[in-house]
């Protein structure tokens, strides 16, 4: 008995045999589900964004405001409309699942997940550039000899960031291994769907 002719038997036996066929409805319904939490997550982000940005432009444009609170709240006020110009844009190809096939809907699937990694590592560093920055401008206005009361009036919100920061990297990490599990099992699907 040769052993090859075993194994090449126990291979064409597993070969013949039915491979679960890819349930297109429930991708569907998954995928429909997944679009319809992006948009409002988007949504909710975009009106999010407004607010800050509205409450930026009152506080620059107050009377009262001096020169400072002017660039730095004017400078918020851009940095904020970029960023969420950059995240609908990113987010631009997965907006809708409609009329999609199987592979069509895999790979829209397959680019969401990448979409989310990218999101939440490009979300977070730029969130800590952010805040080291304000951190490193509050520690030059301490060493000034000028008005103390500038450098108190950021130290609530560098403090809050103290706590926030973790806790939102520790949800994105949390979001990003669902993403990498999420893509694992979407890519054996695709590989499934490409088997003859």
């Amino acid at each position: 008995m040769n052993p090859n002719t075993d194994w090449d038997a126990l291979s064409a036996t597993w070969r013949q045999q039915d491979a679960p066929a890819i349930d297109v409805e429930a991708l569907r319904r998954e995928a429909s589900r997944r679009g319809r939490t992006l948009r409002r997550t988007v949504w909710l982000e975009t009106g999010l964004t407004a607010l800050v940005v509205l409450f930026c432009a009152l506080v620059t444009l107050a009377p009262g405001s001096d020169g400072f609170e002017r660039r730095l709240f004017g400078g918020l006020a851009v940095l904020m409309v970029a960023y969420q110009a950059y995240m609908v844009w990113l987010r631009r190809r997965e907006w809708s699942e409609a009329g999609l096939d199987a592979t069509a809907l895999l790979d829209l699937e397959l680019r969401r997940c990448a979409t989310t990694l990218h999101y939440w590592r490009f979300g977070m560093w730029t969130v800590l550039l952010m805040w080291l920055g304000l951190y490193g401008f509050w520690l030059w206005l301490l060493a000034q000899d000028g008005e103390p009361s500038r450098a108190a009036g950021l130290v609530g919100g560098l403090y809050i960031n103290v706590l926030v920061i973790p806790l939102m990297g520790l949800y994105g990490l949390w979001r990003c291994r669902l993403a990498r599990q999420r893509r694992e099992r979407l890519l054996a699907l695709r590989e499934q769907a490409r088997e003859p």
